[in-house]
């Protein structure tokens, strides 16, 4: 029986990576991440059952974590109740820190998994960012629908400005900086908007 080497595995999830970035999940294959990890077809299933597998792999943990990251910054009560330019600035280093690690997965997870398990992730990230704006401008009185209109609209622009400094090169203070003037204009008080 042959050993299974962390280093080729390594390799496999690297060229995954990089396919499913290029062509999404549908547009993947299995031959051409195996040629891009310098491996044979055959090796590639000694390590993976498949490209399902191998997805599961690359972006599982980043979707299992995000959703959780933020929900609790949504049940914390004391982010929830910091001054706006208090909250944008931690927004802004904590979306630095994770999101920026974890770009190529989430890029991924966002526009690269239709058909899969993954595709509703997007949706589910504008609930949770959806969720916040609400608990920030009305706290937990109920809220009518044109407000939870209002708040969906908000949240997917939010969601949209962050994904479009992610498809860019910047460096942490510069990224850092237009988070945090994007989180304050979408998080600004609604009844302030007029």
């Amino acid at each position: 029986m042959q050993v299974k080497k962390k280093s080729i595995e390594d390799r496999i999830v690297v060229a995954g990576r990089r396919e499913f970035l290029e062509r999404g999940y549908r547009g993947s294959s299995v031959a051409r991440i195996a040629s891009g990890a310098d491996v044979p077809i055959g090796n590639f299933y000694r390590y993976f059952g498949g490209k399902k597998q191998l997805l599961d792999k690359v972006v599982g943990p980043v979707y299992a974590f995000i959703p959780k990251f933020i929900a609790d910054l949504a049940g914390t009560t004391t982010v929830l109740d910091m001054p706006l330019e208090q909250f944008s600035s931690f927004i802004a280093k904590e979306l630095y820190r994770v999101f920026w690690r974890n770009r190529d997965e989430l890029i991924i997870l966002l526009y690269k998994c239709s058909g899969t398990e993954y595709e509703d992730f997007r949706e589910s990230i504008n609930g949770l960012i959806r969720d916040i704006i609400i608990k920030r401008n009305f706290g937990d009185i109920r809220i009518n629908e044109s407000e939870r209109i209002m708040s969906k609209v908000v949240a997917n622009g939010y969601l949209a400005g962050i994904l479009e400094l992610l498809d860019m090169e910047w460096d942490e203070a510069k990224f850092t900086g237009l988070i945090q003037k994007i989180t304050l204009f979408f998080f600004s008080d609604f009844k302030t908007r007029g």
